[in-house]
């Protein structure tokens, strides 16, 4: 069992400067499972990907936009997405933003 401490995380980004830099944490890595923290500064975009498993993506602070194939979803401080896994993904930070990214690691082969 462990416990994560994203509150340090989101005051460590309140303390930098509006627009600071862009930052990932890996808080976990294992076979089966990745727990992420990211922090965007406004404008700032991730370029489209695909994820080895299904995602949660929970907005901790800010507002995102996320886009999956053609679709663009607006998700903001306190709303999570969920999306399967395989899809091609981007992210846009509307404004300075802090996320938390679960991936569920499918297994090779499945």
């Amino acid at each position: 069992m462990e416990v994560f401490d994203v509150g340090t995380q989101l005051e460590s980004l309140r303390r930098q400067n509006q627009g600071g830099p862009d930052r990932t944490t890996i808080l976990l890595k294992t076979d089966s499972l990745r727990l992420i923290f990211r922090a965007l500064s406004a404008g700032a975009t991730l370029p489209t990907h695909k994820a080895p498993g299904p995602i949660t993506v929970q907005v901790l602070e800010g507002h995102i936009e996320f886009t999956a194939g053609e679709q663009t979803k607006p998700v903001r401080k306190g709303e999570v997405l969920a999306l399967d896994n395989g899809v091609p993904h981007s992210v846009k930070a509307v404004q300075q933003s802090a996320i938390l990214i679960t991936v569920a690691v499918r297994p090779q082969g499945s």
